[in-house]
């Protein structure tokens, strides 16, 4: 596999992104900017290179993967999903998600306080 050279938030994200309001993510290598209303959130996410995020359960989150890839892991099964990939983490069931390279999301949650913005 090409090694990939990663960039800073400021050169993927647009400055009309930058500009929302950041999550709290309380694992280090994560950027999160929050847009949201009364009924869900969208986090435009840029995930580090060897990050991983440990078991965790929440709403249903939704969301694809614009750029690089990552691995969730949801009930034993894990998944890859590579850019232009869409997916899916039930509401309730524990998961854990894996990056092994620089990875941008836009990810979707089914509540509106899923993140707390900072």
């Amino acid at each position: 596999m090409e090694a990939v050279n990663p960039q800073s938030v400021e050169n993927i994200f647009p400055a009309e992104i930058l500009s929302l309001p950041q999550v709290a993510v309380p694992v280090a290598g994560v950027s999160g900017y929050c847009l949201g209303n009364d009924e869900k959130q969208v986090v435009f996410f840029v995930f580090d290179e060897g990050v991983n995020f440990p078991d965790h359960s929440h709403c249903e989150q939704r969301g694809m993967v614009v750029s690089g890839e990552m691995v969730i892991e949801v009930d034993g099964k894990s998944n890859l999903y590579q850019a232009g990939d869409h997916y899916v983490v039930p509401g309730g069931v524990n998961h854990r998600a894996m990056f092994s390279q620089q990875t941008v999301l836009i990810d979707m949650s089914a509540a509106p306080d899923r993140y707390e913005t900072v």
